[in-house]
């Protein structure tokens, strides 16, 4: 599994994880469990074999440790940060020929800095990374090394090398990672230890410096200044030495100081590419949007008015401290920060929006729909500012306006949950009852509620003739239903 962070701790820190939050552990656990478990594993996943692993075979591997992963660890809900990730990653992939994998990217909430790569293409990144990058190059660097990982399939390589230990073997390990301290007997904490530093060196540096030649190489050919992933490393530097939250199976890594140097080489012979100060913009945007989602609302005000103090016309710094007060509730101060914000940005649809959805909140309902309208003219993909705007219709009666605004939402993103019940809602409104049950199923069965679903359903096929395409529809609805119910 390949990792960002790189670095050396105290042997005493290695595997007393009493104090880690338990994702963490579970992260260790899945890497040691990858690499280490007997034929069991392999076996669980469909493959009789871990050596020589086909790229079918890292795939069905990739889906499945996925699975496991993402009941751990908090992704965050945010798609303009999840967009701009995606984005990100997609103009570095896109310079690769003969991609092994779909690649995708997911976000989870840590402050610690830190990305990883599991197997077929899944990859990543913390909220505490996105924060500290001063760039989009950095942050590319980072992808691209993940990336680089992935595409040299290091880890189907790790499987083939390792040698297999026993269950009773392994158990051990978690009970020296569950429990540590006092609780694991010292043999326990000892094996651990010696297995981790064993796996130290037998993690091939190669391996690291393959997906550094790799990454840079793809960082490069994507139009980003290389310099941005060593200038990153740098970063890493500081921070490992000014903090001790480093999570244990970051000793599997080369040190920071030796990527530099050869990444300094490297860069030389590769063209220069430049950054523009739009990116950085956006990074800042995207930024603010990650402190507001990740931190406690009140230290998230608290940091944005400390930096206005230096910055009072930084865009990020306004926009996030507008944000903060909007999620506060604060109404009053939001709107005052988005309007501040729009003195520097005028056609900023999602400033707009913000805007709008602020003025709905307070009842202001014509400010909302002038603000909404001009969001939706900038930019006519934004489904929280068309939902918002059917919000806006709904509010003052204007039905039928409403109801095409939330049909734009649903043409733009078929499981945006909320919509179908305001459609329900509405369409009752009009006396379409037929339209509304329909609607009201639909909210139901993505709610998983499939009781209510069912009989929003039934209810339905009432309004409808036997030969409708929306009684067909609906017995299709009821259909799977009941298939799932069984």
């Amino acid at each position: 599994m390949g990792c960002w962070f790189s670095g050396n701790l105290p042997e005493s820190r290695i595997f007393i994880m009493k104090d880690y939050p338990l994702y963490k552990k579970i992260i260790f656990v899945l890497t040691l469990i990858i690499f280490l478990l007997n034929g069991f594993y392999w076996r669980f996943l469909g493959i009789e074999s871990c050596q020589a692993l086909t790229i079918e075979e890292e795939r069905a591997m990739g889906k499945k440790f996925k699975l496991e992963l993402d009941k751990h660890l908090e992704l965050t809900k945010n798609q303009s940060i999840q967009g701009y990730i995606d984005r990100a990653g997609k103009n570095i992939t896109s310079q690769i020929e003969n991609k092994l994998f779909d690649f995708n990217f997911y976000i989870y909430k840590s402050s610690d800095p830190n990305a990883f790569a599991i197997p077929a293409g899944y990859i990543y990144i913390s909220t505490g990374l996105i924060t500290l990058a001063e760039n989009e190059a950095e942050l590319a660097g980072v992808l691209s090394h993940e990336i680089g990982h992935v595409m040299a399939r290091h880890i189907a390589e790790r499987i083939e090398k390792e040698s297999k230990l026993n269950i009773a073997t392994l158990a051990a390990i978690l009970a020296g990672v569950f429990l540590g301290g006092g609780q694991a007997s010292g043999a326990v904490g000892a094996f651990s230890i010696a297995t981790a530093q064993t796996l130290s060196l037998k993690y091939s540096r190669e391996n690291e410096e393959e997906a550094d030649r790799l990454g840079i190489n793809y960082l490069t050919k994507a139009g980003y200044d290389g310099s941005g992933m060593i200038g990153f490393l740098k970063k890493l530097k500081r921070h490992r030495l000014e903090s001790f939250q480093v999570p244990p199976y970051l000793l599997t890594h080369p040190e920071v100081e030796k990527r530099i140097d050869y990444l300094d080489l490297m860069l030389m012979r590769l063209p220069k590419q430049g950054q523009s100060e739009n990116n950085v913009d956006n990074l800042r945007i995207i930024q603010a949007k990650v402190i507001v989602d990740t931190w406690t609302t009140k230290n998230a005000v608290d940091h944005f008015k400390s930096s206005l103090e230096s910055n009072p016309k930084r865009l990020d710094l306004i926009y996030g401290l507008a944000l903060a007060n909007k999620k506060l509730g604060d109404y009053d101060q939001a709107i005052k920060g988005f309007k501040m914000a729009l003195t520097i940005h005028p056609e900023d649809g999602e400033i707009l929006r913000e805007l709008g959805i602020c003025y709905l909140s307070e009842g202001k309902t014509e400010n909302a729909a002038q603000s909404l309208k001009k969001s939706v003219a900038i930019n006519e993909k934004d489904k929280d500012a068309w939902y918002n705007l059917g919000r806006v219709y709904q509010e003052n009666g204007n039905f039928q306006e409403a109801i095409e605004s939330y049909q734009r939402v649903k043409r733009l993103d078929t499981d945006f949950v909320d919509v179908y019940y305001n459609l329900g809602v509405v369409y009752g409104k009009k006396g379409l009852l037929g339209d509304a049950h329909q609607n009201f199923g639909i909210f139901f069965k993505l709610k998983g509620k499939l009781d209510s679903a069912l009989f929003h359903f039934n209810k339905a096929l009432e309004y409808y003739g036997k030969d409708t395409e929306e009684r067909r529809k609906i017995l299709k609805e009821v259909e799977e239903i009941q298939k799932n119910k069984k």
